[in-house]
């Protein structure tokens, strides 16, 4: 199996003998995608008898009601908010007595940003997307299938809990949401608008060697047990989606392995030259270990980190007395498209 359908492998649809799935969806109001209300979600979902709703706005709201959809044997859960609401489903789902018989999931595009949407969700809007499910779920109509993506999994954060999701951040892609949080969502910019106007900001800092906008962090960092390595990092990331905002992909490793993992030191030699191919994951020469620029695919990430890092857009602190974080591969999921 090559590392493209390992990534990308559709599998069967296998709900039990019942006629119809039972479906869950939990939305976040608080979500930027759902401030204009839930009452056309509603009006949908009221047609559909065998599905549950609840509303949650904090981790540990999403967190119950996860719990009670799962005790509930749903076969479908709907995602309906951002990142940082299909993080807390996930951190839900892996850490719950239920992780080796998981729902299929379904994620709507309900969020400021919805990175993680645009990459494994349904497309469209929100209501249509739905839309388009419940028809599928109620008559067979149109056309299904199945994304199985691996989970990150992150241990050693303050909070002292095990996280899930799909982009871990450090350094500049730290500082980014932070600047995006506070500046850009501040001028009334939202979605992938807001975080181009962020990604050219801290790119013309790591053009230039700006410090001020782009601190450095100083890392060290373990792939799979291989040598340690250090650097004063201006980028440090690790993702199993297959694209970013924007589309970009700034990952370039070959290995068959789940975590795209990319550090990029401060001030990297010929980023002029460099930076352009890489973002969009396409190798370039000037791209080395040498120069500044580290991209490999791995199982498990040892990182020693000091400052910051966020998971799928929420901010966190590392618990430094407890030792290194450690990135690993915490299991798979699976996404409907349809």
């Amino acid at each position: 199996m090559s590392i493209g359908q390992a990534r990308h492998k559709n599998s069967p649809i296998l709900f039990p003998s019942h006629s119809r799935p039972r479906i869950g969806m939990v939305s976040n109001p608080l979500s930027g995608g759902n401030a204009k209300g839930l009452n056309d979600l509603r009006r949908l979902l009221s047609g559909y008898d065998a599905a549950l709703h609840r509303q949650a706005t904090d981790a540990e709201e999403i967190r119950e009601a996860v719990l009670a959809f799962l005790g509930h044997q749903i076969d479908l859960l709907v995602i309906n908010g951002g990142d940082g609401t299909v993080h807390a489903v996930l951190t839900a789902l892996f850490t719950s007595d239920w992780r080796e018989q998981l729902p299929l999931l379904a994620i709507l595009r309900a969020g400021t940003e919805s990175m993680i949407a645009r990459d494994v969700g349904l497309r469209g809007p929100r209501a249509t997307a739905l839309s388009r499910l419940l028809k599928w779920a109620g008559t067979g109509a149109g056309h299904a299938s199945v994304l199985e993506r691996p989970v990150l999994c992150v241990d050693g954060a303050e909070t002292g809990q095990r996280l899930y999701g799909m982009f871990f951040g450090a350094a500049g892609a730290y500082e980014g949401i932070r600047f995006c949080l506070n500046r850009i969502y501040g001028m009334g910019v939202r979605g992938e608008p807001a975080s181009g106007l962020t990604l050219a900001r801290f790119l013309l800092a790591g053009v230039t060697g700006d410090t001020d906008t782009l601190p450095t962090s100083p890392v060290r960092f373990v792939l799979d047990g291989t040598t340690m390595h250090s650097m004063n990092a201006s980028l440090i990331l690790a993702t199993t989606l297959e694209r970013l905002f924007l589309r970009i992909r700034p990952f370039w490793g070959t290995e068959p392995e789940p975590l795209h993992f990319t550090a990029v030191q401060t001030k990297p030699k010929h980023p002029l030259r460099a930076l352009p191919k890489l973002i969009m994951g396409r190798k370039s020469r000037f791209g080395t270990f040498e120069n500044g620029y580290v991209s490999h695919n791995a199982r498990k990430i040892r990182l020693d980190l000091q400052s910051g890092f966020a998971v799928d857009g929420q901010l966190y602190r590392p618990a430094l007395q407890a030792g290194p974080l450690i990135l690993s591969h915490g299991g798979d999921a699976r996404f409907l498209n349809v």
